[in-house]
């Protein structure tokens, strides 16, 4: 090979590594995935924890790594969406559903189940919490997939498409969402920050636009009509009306009174009055807030809970439980489905219950159950569960049953400490070892650190033994301190405010919440682990010897590890809506003077069972789910039918156009190849083919027909004036060069009359090209004929 083919492969390498580049539009790509991140940005304010960040810009990364790739290899727009939208769902299985996934690939029933869990939980949280509001998995999950099809939509709408202006529709969808719920006037950056990034969008059309146009030849400027020689005087008046508008939006948003949103959802959770007599039943928010304030305040009388057991001494109903305390509020437990127990599997032994201690064993029968999954009310210290229509998993962590669906009755056994039993010698006396348990069950919140280990110090003085060290501290907050149980707290004790637990034991006055938060930190502080957990009181017997438990019924306690009794409850809420400490926890001369409405008879005559099972429970999300399972599998497979039709017929498309230039064997047949590419596309892109005349009459008909630059108009003579040369010419005068330009002019003319065709036409040719029909017509044809 000469030197100067050596140099024309060389350009041929270079120029197809800058069309492989062009094609993917790479750039636009990295700025249309910047531009969904910023209308993000304002969730920074709007979610407390920072756990979706890492997980969505990944995905929206990927999202756009996914577009730039498929359109470098010339993917129809039609599948590079689709790709993207399978990319997206695909990254968002494998951050949030991998444990559910069969193999790790396919979706299963419970990859279904686990979606409808997140959304409920998210659905929750963004019910009942105003701004900042916990980042729990639910909500991360939503907050990621909404992210993700942002970005699909604006790639596949901004990019792929073309059509930046019309990619601003998802992009301020996304950001009303976002600024909307802050309780606060806007920020001028946020709105700025997304408008920079869509008018970069916007300048990057432009600048491919006109660098298509060579300036001094374009046809808008033959002749005087030139279209850059228009009234200049509304051209700058343009500019300035846009200048200002910007400038009074942003300054507008900043300053103007801006009335704050209750929640984040159209709950009403915080709010005394938020929920009435008829307020839907099973409807709690402690499951996600950690604090039953609200539910407290509920004056619904619809049950929760109806059950009956043999119990003598009744304990509260155990839900979920948490150890972990940040800025000022307790944070629900992010549960990891590969730390829970396989589905079914028996209950274990309660932890750390030692020989020796007295325990009795009673039956839970549930009667009527709507509490929403994946929680289930149940007492503490379980030792077997049996369900109706659903199934459970168990989390040794914190002793907490996930429930996997409704279930409307269901049947346990638990443990009980014996009211007059002796416990054994030497309970409590060891220590617990800070190496046996994680850190945030010892961890004092570090704000309140010095009003905590003062009050401890005092309280517990030189006792040594766990045991007798909570006793003390639960006497001092129940009875000893002067301590008041009240639903309004101080602004000093608020969970908003700078030191909550602090101001709680300055102004002594709180509700179930505050008690037992001070409790579990004083214990931390003297070195016992702890954690709270949240439930019901056991509710209020009924005239058929059952027992009903509502909203209003909410409540917390402490949970501490005692050497020899495991995790053990204690109760340092005084007053009329808390429960009766436990044999085990109840000093000498404490009195107990304040009634609980827990209390009850030492003494319960079982009633028998009522003849009329209660009717079973609302059909919950993960049960429509599950109904509407035929309905989606029918529609997935008719949307894989339709991808692929969407997909064979644009690559049968291409065949069919291709078929001259694949069977050429010289260069002449090669140009005849590439003039019927040029025909079969533009018949695709709604342009007749003219008849079989002159190569320049050709010339004139496509001239005529179409709408092109000077760029394109000089690609199409070139192409017209090699097609003659071949046809013509002497047989072997053109060679590989002359085909290659001529497979160069006919991408131009094809890519100009693309780019000038209605986007309805473009549309067409991109999913259903009359070349693929033809190309699918001659394959059967040529089947038939073997």
């Amino acid at each position: 090979m000469d030197l100067a083919a050596r140099h024309r492969g060389r350009e041929v390498g270079v120029n197809d590594d800058r069309d492989w580049v062009s094609r993917g539009l790479w750039a636009e790509g990295f700025v249309a995935a910047l531009a969904t991140l910023t209308v993000a940005w304002p969730l920074t304010d709007l979610l407390r924890e920072g756990s979706w960040l890492a997980p969505g810009v990944t995905m929206v990364l990927l999202v756009a790594l996914g577009g730039a790739v498929l359109r470098s290899l010339d993917t129809p727009p039609t599948l590079v969406a689709l790709g993207q939208l399978v990319l997206g769902l695909g990254g968002l299985a494998v951050i949030y559903l991998r444990d559910t996934l069969w193999r790790g690939v396919l979706p299963t029933r419970e990859t279904l189940e686990m979606v409808g869990a997140l959304l409920a939980q998210a659905g929750t949280v963004l019910q009942t919490y105003a701004a900042p509001a916990p980042t729990t998995q639910g909500v991360s999950f939503l907050v990621v997939a909404v992210l993700t099809l942002t970005a699909v939509s604006v790639d596949s709408m901004g990019v792929t498409g073309r059509a930046p202006a019309s990619a601003g529709i998802p992009l301020v969808a996304g950001f009303l969402v976002s600024v909307s719920n802050t309780g606060q006037a806007m920020e001028p950056w946020y709105f700025a920050a997304v408008l920079v990034m869509w008018l970069l969008m916007l300048a990057q059309q432009g600048r491919r636009l006109s660098l298509s146009w060579p300036s001094a030849g374009r046809r808008e400027s033959r002749g005087a009509g030139d279209v850059s020689e228009g009234p200049r005087t509304y051209r700058g008046l343009a500019q300035l009306v846009g200048a200002l508008t910007v400038v009074a939006a942003v300054l507008g948003a900043a300053f103007l009174p801006h009335l704050p949103p209750t929640f984040l959802g159209d709950g009403l959770a915080r709010n005394p009055d938020a929920r009435d007599i008829d307020a839907d039943a099973g409807d709690v928010s402690f499951t996600e807030t950690m604090d039953p304030g609200q539910d407290l305040r509920n004056q619904s009388q619809a049950p929760v809970l109806s059950y009956r057991t043999d119990a003598i001494s009744l304990q509260p109903l155990r839900v979920t439980a948490t150890e972990r305390f940040e800025d000022g509020r307790w944070v629900a437990p992010e549960r990891l489905t590969s730390a829970l127990l396989p589905q079914g599997a028996p209950i274990p032994d309660p932890p750390g219950l030692g020989e020796g201690v007295p325990v009795g064993e009673s039956e839970f029968q549930v009667l009527d159950n709507v509490l929403e999954p994946p929680h289930l009310a149940v007492p503490p210290l379980l030792t077997a569960l049996e369900l109706q229509d659903a199934g459970y998993r168990y989390d040794p962590e914190d002793a907490t049953v996930v429930l996997q669906g409704q279930s409307p009755r269901y049947d346990a056994d638990y443990l009980t400490i014996d009211v007059g039993g002796q416990l054994p010698d030497g309970v409590g006396d060891q220590p617990a070892s800070a190496d046996d348990f994680d850190e945030d069950l010892l961890a004092v919140d570090e704000v309140s650190q010095d009003a905590v280990s003062a009050l401890a110090d005092e309280v517990v003085g030189e006792e040594d033994n766990a045991l007798q060290a909570a006793v003390l501290i639960q006497g001092h907050l129940r009875s000893e301190g002067d301590y008041q149980y009240s639903l309004e707290l101080e602004p000093a004790a608020e969970a908003g405010a700078d030191d909550p637990i602090g101001g709680f034991l300055e102004t002594r006055q709180g509700y179930c919440v505050q008690f037992a938060t001070a409790m579990v930190m004083m214990a931390r502080h003297e070195g016992i682990p702890a954690r709270m957990a949240v439930g019901f009181l056991p509710g209020t017997p009924q005239q058929d010897g059952s027992r009903q438990i509502i909203a209003a019924d909410a409540h917390t306690w402490p949970e501490l590890w005692i050497d020899g009794l495991g995790w053990t409850r204690f109760e340092p809420t005084p007053g009329v809506r808390a429960g009766t400490p436990p044999a085990y926890a109840r000093s000498t001369d404490e009195g107990d003077a304040a009634p609980s409405t827990s209390e009850v008879p030492q003494e319960i005559t079982p009633t028998p069972e009522p003849t009329a099972a209660p009717a079973p429970g609302d059909p919950t999300l993960l049960d429509r789910l599950g109904d509407l399972l035929p309905t989606l599998l029918r529609t997935l497979l008719a949307l894989l039918l339709l991808g692929a039709l969407a997909t064979v017929l644009p690559w049968a498309g291409r065949r069919h156009r291709e078929a001259g230039v694949r069977s050429a064997t010289t260069a002449s047949e090669r140009i005849e190849g590439e003039w019927q590419l040029l025909t079969r596309s533009l018949s695709d892109l709604g342009v007749a083919t003219p008849p079989e005349r002159s190569p320049r009459s050709m010339r004139r008909h496509y001239l005529g027909g179409t709408t092109m630059e000077e760029t394109g108009d000089r690609a199409l003579g070139r192409a017209v004036a090699t097609l003659e040369r071949s046809r013509y010419a002497a047989p072997g005068s053109l060679g590989e060069d002359e085909a290659h330009q001529m497979s160069e002019d006919v991408r131009t003319v094809v890519d100009e009359v693309r780019h000038t065709s209605p986007w309805n036409q473009r549309v067409n040719a991109a999913l259903l090209p009359g070349s693929g029909v033809a190309g699918m017509r001659a394959g059967v044809r040529r089947l038939l004929r073997r």
